[in-house]
């Protein structure tokens, strides 16, 4: 359930945002969508500034990145499902991109309510494509229980 429609009394909830990314040191994020065929919803481009703590800090790679939009469900399955069906047919070009680009998928779990509740699975279609991709998984989970509740 996303945490936009959490139910008042429901004492955990999470919110999940995924994506697919490819950081490379000299592959453009223009250079990217040229070779997979496919716009990236946000990109970073190697020297740009970027603001981090306060400060800004020139970015040390490019990034490329494809991202579901709001309007799909922040659960595990509903954003990696619309991913795959974006980028599915794409997934040779990324294995092909150079081994210096590396695509990673990127799962971003967020723990809301009154009680951390852990626990969850990676469906292996989800591995399998993600290997079709030649891509590796990153995951990042956050407590955020008790501030929002």
């Amino acid at each position: 359930m996303s945490s936009e429609a959490h139910i008042p009394w429901q004492r955990a909830w999470v919110e999940v945002r995924c994506s697919l990314n490819v950081f490379s040191e000299t592959l453009s994020p223009t250079a990217v969508t040229a070779r997979v065929g496919v716009e990236a919803t946000d990109r970073q481009v190697k020297g740009d500034l970027r603001r981090r703590g306060g400060r800004s800090t020139p970015a040390v790679r490019h990034r490329w990145t494809w991202a579901p939009d709001d309007k799909v469900e922040r659960l595990v399955d509903p954003q990696l499902d619309a991913i795959w069906g974006a980028l599915g047919s794409r997934s040779e070009a990324f294995s092909a991109l150079p081994a210096e680009a590396k695509v990673s998928l990127s799962i971003c779990i967020v723990h809301h309510g009154a009680e951390l509740s852990l626990g969850w699975v990676l469906d292996r279609r989800h591995v399998r494509t993600a290997a079709a991709f030649a891509a590796s998984i990153d995951v990042d989970e956050y407590n955020e229980t008790g501030r929002d509740a």
